[in-house]
């Protein structure tokens, strides 16, 4: 948590309202939205044991990942 808040990716694991903007925009939301689940899942997948990692591997956002653990943890 602290590292995911450190880089200020925690909004795209824990927030109550984690939803990916709908289309591009003049400011590029979308492309940034890509941009930090990219780097919020990078951590979860490299930081985590094998046997442990077999819960998340199928999951399409960071915060289906970070429920997953939630879950078992």
């Amino acid at each position: 948590m602290s590292y995911m808040q450190g880089q200020d990716l925690y909004e795209v694991v824990n927030s109550s309202n984690v939803t990916q903007p709908e289309e591009e925009d003049a400011h590029g939301t979308l492309q940034n939205w890509k941009i930090k689940e990219g780097k919020a899942m990078f951590p979860l997948n490299t930081t985590t044991e094998e046997d442990i990692l077999e819960h998340i591997r199928d999951a399409k956002t960071p915060k289906e990942a970070w429920d997953t653990f939630a879950k078992l943890f």
